[in-house]
């Protein structure tokens, strides 16, 4: 089932950050949440529906499972939507020029390249101009004419989602409710403007039509409902051409390999790998900075274990080296979470395109 989220105020994602009152002043935030926020939200919501942390540890729920063993739950998601337009964080190899968004040309590397980088060939620039990079939002329409190869150049697009506002707060003790000296501090909250909303699909659990979960930090809530359409329906009949025997992978939400930047199923020395069938040969990429995934167990009272993660927006190109169609890798890619580890909580959601 699909799930639409709106916030009843502002929200606030902690990062990866350690942040503890008293010793530094300033909680930093992110967003889009990622997808564990999500989905610890959903399973947290269904535990309290069901009974108490009491219950969550002595029974094992089909669905959302045990403190020590996850259910069958999956999500797919979070997706940012305005206005029923599904926003994605834009591809990492498109740069801006000017007022457009221009894609970088794949180029074999030079005989002479005197540097420890593995892969074949290079992304880079066609022209001599300065261009900068592009760290927003696109819409699912942009984004489908990108991953086709449609087109080369974009109009910068507008993404007036959110807004940031600044709260201040301090410590206070818990018996006579006095402000603790020392802790004052400063946080960023997450307000979406008008007719922005969060979607998520939501597998293999039973979920209420509509109800309040707790959401991010600060206890703030959001209200949820059921959606009856399928918000993917567009990018589900994506039609890409394999140019060659090449196509690229981005990722729609962060991932989580065990080899850090590559798939595990990708040698770290050939840069080759195998798949379902499917033999590939990882040919350039471009990835953000890593970012640090963590959060708190609340059954287990205790941290969660910080992993790197490759941020959303972070493009693979791949090079055949086998009889494949087009249909064969759209069904092992396309739409699928291919994260290492926890692809059921929404983590490497990956969208197929083609190379021009």
């Amino acid at each position: 089932m699909w799930l639409k989220i709106v916030p009843n105020d502002t929200l606030f994602f902690r990062t990866g950050r350690p942040f503890s009152m008293g010793s530094e002043t300033w909680a930093e935030s992110t967003f889009p949440p990622y997808p564990s926020t999500i989905y610890g939200a959903l399973r947290t919501f269904l535990l309290f529906q069901r009974g108490d942390l009491k219950s969550f540890k002595e029974k094992n729920y089909p669905d959302i499972g045990s403190p020590y063993k996850k259910g069958s739950m999956k999500i797919m998601g979070p997706f940012l939507v305005k206005d029923e337009s599904l926003f994605f964080h834009a591809p990492f190899d498109l740069v801006r020029f000017n007022k457009e968004l221009v894609c970088l040309k794949n180029i074999n590397k030079p005989k002479i390249f005197l540097s420890d980088y593995k892969l074949d060939d290079l992304l880079l620039f066609s022209g001599k101009e300065k261009v900068e990079n592009f760290n927003g939002f696109i819409d699912d329409i942009l984004l489908k004419s990108y991953l086709e190869g449609r087109e080369k150049n974009f109009s910068l697009p507008k993404n007036e989602l959110y807004s940031l506002e600044t709260k201040v707060g301090i410590a206070r003790e818990r018996v006579t409710l006095t402000s603790k000296e020392g802790y004052l501090y400063r946080a960023t909250m997450i307000r979406l403007n008008r007719g922005v909303s969060i979607y998520i699909k939501v597998l293999d659990a039973e979920l209420p039509k509509s109800g309040i979960l707790q959401l991010g930090g600060e206890g703030k809530t959001a209200y949820f409902e059921e959606l009856k359409n399928n918000p993917l329906e567009n990018l589900e009949k994506i039609d890409i051409k394999l140019t060659g025997g090449f196509f690229k992978l981005y990722l729609a939400t962060p991932a989580i390999f065990e080899k850090g930047w590559i798939p595990k199923w990708i040698d770290e020395n050939t840069m080759e790998g195998q798949i379902q069938g499917i033999k590939t040969k990882l040919i350039s990429c471009s990835i953000g900075r890593f970012i640090r995934l963590g959060g708190w167990d609340m059954a287990k009272k205790e941290p969660k274990t910080m992993r790197k993660a490759v941020p959303a927006g972070s493009v693979y190109y791949f090079k055949l080296l086998n009889d494949i169609s087009t249909e064969d890798i759209k069904e092992i890619f396309h739409l699928k979470n291919i994260s290492d580890i926890n692809p059921e909580e929404g983590f490497g959601l990956s969208l197929v395109g083609g190379i021009r």
